[in-house]
């Protein structure tokens, strides 16, 4: 039997979803063992096995784990590559053959038939690969791989990587008596991971996002290795021993630039399918089908848990993100890593710690990770490690690259420290990284107060020292122990508890959406609120405050409006209660709404989400009474001029002209010059200002 807990775990949603759905009837219990729910092995699978083919229930929702589907990886090779239209033709003819699969409720015996399919497809690709376009026998209708099995197809030294892909040979009998294998040529592309396509393509989302497997897009792989490259192995030799340690199907590998000899070559992965491909690719690659050799080089293993026996050069490629862990493989990382100490261990951290440890002295880390690495305060263990025993060589900002994947991703290099003890945090930054981002690229020359609560790498230094001098300005308070901060009303279910129409019975309940600087427009949106219905709710009289500061939680702008009406808001529309002491709420809320304030956000954090921790570390000017009194009377203005329910033009150019000018007082609060201040304006020149309209 499986506990609600342990169920909710099994479907990555949280434990207040799943109560939510209980509630709501969309798990149905067993029985229960004294307060506990508890649902059978049985219904569980069922339930799996549901979400899979009607995902309805977790369309809404960001995580879509059980959500099952393939799509064809375009960007995971070159647009110039040749292979595409046959590659859209194999992920159609799969697809049509595991959908006569299901219609038909096969026996048994196909209950494996969607492996099987993928591994025969794959073999067969990879066959057509080896033999190039001119060595198929013109004379025979039979595809490559049938005839590869009847023994009339010979492919040389190249039969045990087939071997390895194809497996169990017995089961193909059945299922090509049934289903006839789709019959599609590919060609031979150097530098192209073609099978390593085909294989995260056909491959279901919910099993990619159990291991964490993101798939690097060929333009991400090609720009790592450039900067890698130029900046180790064309300066000091092609003799390195370089390492990917989450290898996949072998891109980073297969990229390498030419003039690396095959014996300095490794790969590890846990997928042994991956494995399999990346043999057959780099074999290819090297025109040597040394079946032995790539054995020993290219290996199934698990790089976290099992003992890595020698040390390397260079170690690149992309972790897992966000991989799942059992009990044990939790017990043993907590127990052997720095940065396994969390309750939550994310794998790109670990990861992350292992290939340092597993570099030679003087030894280059390249990894494309996710942003959230240098900022995040769950990752700071693995900041404080990094900041141990590594210097920055090299940092870029990606953006979101990623199919299907809303991650912003950085490319960090790294250079393992020689001869040091582990302390001397200034060795992080001496080497003058160079920094790229949004196609522009600057070096980091000035000396920068770096700990492990966030790495401030992304600006140049004139921006990093103009959010310097924001934090030295004097008097200065922050909101950590200042404010009451509370979520916004989660439902668990908005379609029926949101209504459309007012009636005695109900009130005005905000979103995100609704939010702008100082004023809020009140939408037709409305609640019966009843806070035992509701999913998760903060204590109601931060709703019903006196006064009360909302902002949008989504995004990557700080939107502030202020409430003494004590309003209903949803979760992406969340609660702060100031409370610094002998400054004033509305006050706040104007050094919140500033462009200088704002910047140093947007620099500080880039995130696309407003967490409290941010909140509490922004820099609140001190301001004595009779500044403060000149702020809040334009603040009032504003609010007034917004609270019209129609605003004509020259009202909307008043509530511009008034921002402006609380913006230019704000400015004068931190000490900033003309020029501070003209380089802060010119980040928002063109964005939207959300004032009210």
């Amino acid at each position: 039997m499986y506990t609600l807990t342990e169920l909710c775990k099994e479907l990555s949603i949280s434990t207040a979803t799943g109560r939510n759905w209980v509630k709501l009837k969309k798990l149905i219990p067993q029985g229960k063992r004294g307060a506990a729910y508890n649902f059978s092995d049985e219904y569980v699978e069922n339930l799996k096995k549901s979400l899979q083919k009607d995902s309805t229930l977790l369309k809404s929702r960001r995580n879509k784990s059980f959500a099952s589907g393939n799509f064809l990886y375009r960007s995971y090779v070159s647009d110039k590559s040749v292979n595409i239209k046959a590659a859209e033709e194999l992920l159609s003819a799969y697809s049509e053959i595991l959908k006569n699969i299901e219609n038909e409720n096969c026996s048994d015996q196909f209950n494996n038939a969607e492996e099987t399919l993928l591994r025969a497809l794959l073999a067969s690709s990879a066959i057509t690969l080896l033999l190039g376009p001119d060595n198929e026998n013109p004379k025979s209708d039979e595809p490559a791989l049938i005839r590869y099995l009847k023994g009339d197809l010979d492919i040389d030294e190249y039969s045990p990587f087939i071997d390895d892909i194809l497996g169990d040979k017995s089961l193909f009998s059945d299922l090509f008596g049934k289903y006839p294998l789709p019959s599609i040529r590919f060609i031979y592309e150097p530098g192209e991971d073609i099978l390593g396509l085909l294989y995260i393509s056909l491959k279901m989302v919910d099993q990619r996002k159990r291991t964490g497997a993101y798939y690097t897009p060929n333009k991400v792989i090609k720009r790592l290795l450039g900067h890698l490259f130029e900046a180790s192995l064309l300066s000091c030799g092609l003799e390195k021993t370089i390492l990917d340690p989450c290898c996949g199907t072998g891109n980073f590998l297969l990229q390498l630039p030419p003039g690396i000899p095959r014996e300095n070559i490794y790969g590890i992965d846990i997928d042994e399918i991956s494995v399999y491909i990346t043999r057959i690719n780099l074999a290819m690659k090297y025109g040597s089908p040394d079946y032995e050799f790539f054995k020993e080089h290219i290996k199934i293993q698990d790089f976290l848990c099992e003992n890595i026996s020698r040390k390397y050069d260079i170690i690149l490629g992309n972790p897992p993100w966000g991989g799942r862990f059992s009990d044990s493989q939790q017990l043993f990382l907590s127990q052997n890593f720095e940065s396994g100490g969390a309750n939550n261990i994310e794998s790109f951290d670990v990861f992350t710690e292992k290939a340092v440890e597993s570099l030679t002295e003087d030894g280059l880390l390249s990894y494309v990770l996710p942003e959230s690495i240098l900022n995040v305060r769950s990752h700071t263990a693995i900041r404080n490690y990094v900041l141990k025993n590594t210097t920055l060589s090299h940092l870029e900002y990606l953006g979101e690259v990623f199919d299907h994947v809303q991650c912003p991703s950085i490319i960090l290099q790294l250079k393992k420290r020689s001869g040091s003890d582990g302390n001397d945090i200034d060795e992080f930054v001496l080497k003058s990284p160079k920094v790229f981002e949004d196609g522009r690229t600057y070096t980091i020359r000035e000396k920068r107060k770096i700990n492990a609560e966030i790495f401030d790498f992304l600006m140049p230094d004139e921006e990093y020292k103009l959010l310097s001098k924001m934090d030295m300005v004097p008097e200065k308070k922050t909101l950590l122990g200042n404010g009451i901060f509370a979520l916004g009303i989660v439902t668990g279910s908005n379609k029926d508890m949101l209504k459309k129409r007012k009636s005695p019975l109900n009130e005005v309940i905000l979103k995100g959406a609704d939010i702008y600087k100082y004023a809020f427009s009140v939408p037709k949106c409305y609640i019966a609120f009843d806070r035992n219905k509701c999913q998760q709710c903060a204590p109601t009289e931060y709703y019903r405050a006196k006064e009360k500061l909302l902002y949008r939680f989504i995004g990557n702008r700080l939107v502030f409006s202020y409430d003494d009406k004590q309003t209903l808001s949803l979760n992406s529309c969340n609660i702060l209660i100031p409370q610094i002491e002998g400054l004033s709420t509305k006050y706040i809320l104007a050094i919140l709404n500033c462009r200088a304030t704002e910047f140093y956000y947007r620099k500080k954090f880039r995130s696309v989400k407003v967490l409290r921790s941010h909140l509490e570390s922004l820099p609140i000017p001190y301001a004595d009474e009779e500044m403060q009194n000149k702020i809040i009377s334009i603040v009032d203005d504003i609010i007034a001029i917004a609270d019209k329910n129609k605003k004509s033009t020259d009202d909307k150019e008043a509530i511009a002209k008034m921002y402006e000018e609380l913006d230019q007082l704000c400015a004068s609060l931190f000490s900033l010059n003309r020029d501070e201040y003209d380089l802060i304006k010119a980040e928002f020149e063109n964005d939207n200002t959300f004032l009210p309209n």
